[in-house]
């Protein structure tokens, strides 16, 4: 399966700093629109996040899933589906040795290579969108094809075009 994955902060919601309250929760501009029109042209969509306040001690993993639930509501009642969301909660500015140092934190692929054995994904005719370089790196790393989101664009022109280069039938991937 094909599918498209998204980094959470400031690419799907805003975030100004380790946002993990679900009263803080806001889209980006465009976001509940790409998720819709995703889910109308039958394309899973999965996000993979880091949340390194986790290990810092901002939050709990608790917190973040109540705010990840949130998101995959908020997401359908603006008719997108979230298939699942994968996450990092290392740091390398953790106070425990133990949550400085993995293989998921982007730009690390070990999120991606855990949602496509998880989910069957083709990783290769896949497509990563991310509002940081590590983002594209981490995408391109577990062999996706990669886009940088600007926070100042509307986040549904990108997909409506992703759609059309990578998922129409008949386009080479």
């Amino acid at each position: 399966m094909r599918a498209v994955f998204f980094d959470r902060d400031n690419t799907l919601t805003c975030d100004d700093g380790y946002t993990h309250k679900v009263s803080d929760f806001a889209w980006m501009d465009g976001a509940p629109e790409a998720l819709a029109r995703l889910h109308q042209a039958g394309i899973p969509v999965f996000i993979i996040t880091n949340q390194g306040g986790i290990a810092k001690g901002l939050f709990t993993t608790s917190q973040m899933q109540a705010f990840h639930d949130h998101l995959i509501e908020q997401a359908a009642l603006s008719g997108g589906k979230i298939h699942d969301i994968a996450f990092c909660p290392h740091h390398p500015e953790a106070q425990d040795e133990a949550q400085r140092h993995c293989t998921c934190r982007k730009p690390d692929k070990g999120l991606f290579l855990a949602l496509a054995d998880k989910w069957q994904i083709e990783l290769a005719t896949s497509v990563m969108i991310g509002d940081r370089q590590s983002d594209v790196q981490a995408g391109k790393a577990a062999g996706c094809h990669s886009y940088l989101s600007k926070p100042s664009e509307n986040l549904d022109r990108l997909v409506k075009t992703i759609i059309e280069t990578h998922f129409t039938s008949g386009t080479a991937i």
